[in-house]
């Protein structure tokens, strides 16, 4: 993204931030309040595990974060209602990061369906590791 910058990196294991940030050139935080506490930091990317983002969301929102969420966005309707509510009520932006979506065989695959290549599809499945 041209002008923007990697600021920080949080984890709640000292070790962990401090390889990341050292790796990237950021500063590293093991204290989640520091880190959104940096006026120089706009965006936060959250990208725990599953089940684990509700928390660091909600904390980034009410410190007045934009947000960049792993999918899922969390593992309940409820959860994802908190998150979305403490984006709505500071006034910052929430997205989601589903990347799989722009690879070629994606594309190709959607270019397909919507040709109607595969006639009325009335099931879809799919895994992937």
């Amino acid at each position: 993204i041209p002008g923007a910058r990697l600021v920080g990196a949080f984890d709640a294991v000292d070790d962990r931030a401090e390889k990341f940030a050292a790796e990237q050139g950021c500063t590293a935080y093991s204290n989640l309040d520091a880190m959104l506490a940096n006026r120089d930091i706009h965006v936060i990317t959250i990208c725990t595990p599953s089940g684990a983002h509700r928390d660091p969301a909600v904390a980034a929102a009410r410190a007045g974060k934009h947000l960049l969420v792993e999918k899922p966005l969390e593992i309940t309707l409820a959860r994802c209602d908190e998150i979305i509510d403490a984006c709505d009520r500071a006034g910052v932006l929430l997205g989601g990061i589903l990347p799989s979506r722009f690879t070629p065989a994606n594309q190709a695959l959607k270019a397909a369906i919507d040709a109607g290549r595969f006639g009325r599809l009335t099931l879809g499945d799919t895994y992937v590791k």
